[in-house]
């Protein structure tokens, strides 16, 4: 009987860029998620929001690609990027996302999610592609923010520090350190980190700012990026 062939690591998945360390490496474990009903309900819909932009973008201007993967063996990463699309004469990578109104409102003031934006970050830097655009919609209206990025050495060096901790991390069969902040109280693996919702709030209380494992670049949301554009789009589900 012959012996079976030694499984290979889970891959480091371009989403876990923005989460905290913890988090990413429970991921590549394999470890199971709290999802509630409402949050299958806002996935679902986030896949037919994907297709209807996806489906548009294709008439609007010239799409290299839908759906692009992803690969750097050396990290381990393995994704797809939404679109690829090109914008005089560069290879745009296009990262597309939906949320609802409150969030919209904290984007369109304080700037993109970390997750999102990290996302992107990834692809722009370890994909090599010249330029970056995340795409923001408000579910609840017909508005739309739009967020660009560069290439940045000190975004690049963070994601690879980054990840190659967590696969360090994946081999070794550990866990790292809580990487404890407001981000715990929506997360869908605090199980794994506390044993209460009361001892999560206390320890979000006493330390609610996110210090991760490397420190973030000093230029965070500003480092690569270039400029801010709120339009109106329409979908239909």
């Amino acid at each position: 009987m012959r012996a079976s062939k030694p499984k290979k690591p889970k891959t480091f998945a371009p989403s876990l860029a923005g989460r905290c360390l913890r988090y990413a490496v429970m991921d590549l474990l394999g470890f199971g998620r709290m999802l509630s009903e409402d949050t299958l309900t806002a996935m679902r819909a986030g896949s037919s929001w994907h297709r209807t932009f996806q489906s548009r973008l294709v008439h609007e201007g010239e799409v290299l690609g839908l759906e692009v993967p992803i690969k750097n063996e050396e990290l381990g990463i393995s994704g797809r990027i939404d679109a690829v699309i090109k914008e005089h004469d560069k290879m745009v990578a296009v990262e597309y996302k939906t949320v609802y109104a409150d969030k919209y409102r904290q984007i369109e003031e304080h700037g993109p999610l970390f997750d999102h934006w990290a996302q992107l970050a990834l692809y722009v830097n370890l994909g090599r592609y010249e330029r970056g655009r995340l795409i923001v919609d408000n579910r609840e209206s017909e508005e739309r923010l739009t967020f660009g990025l560069l290439p940045s050495t000190e975004w690049e060096t963070w994601l690879i520090v980054r990840i190659q901790l967590a696969r360090r991390y994946q081999l070794q069969r550990m866990l790292p350190s809580r990487e404890i902040s407001l981000r715990c109280l929506h997360c869908d693996r605090w199980q794994r980190c506390f044993k209460t919702e009361e001892e999560r709030a206390q320890m979000v209380q006493s330390h609610p700012l996110w210090e991760p494992n490397p420190p973030l670049p000093e230029q965070y949301f500003t480092a690569g990026a270039y400029g801010i554009l709120s339009e109106p789009t329409e979908h239909s589900n």
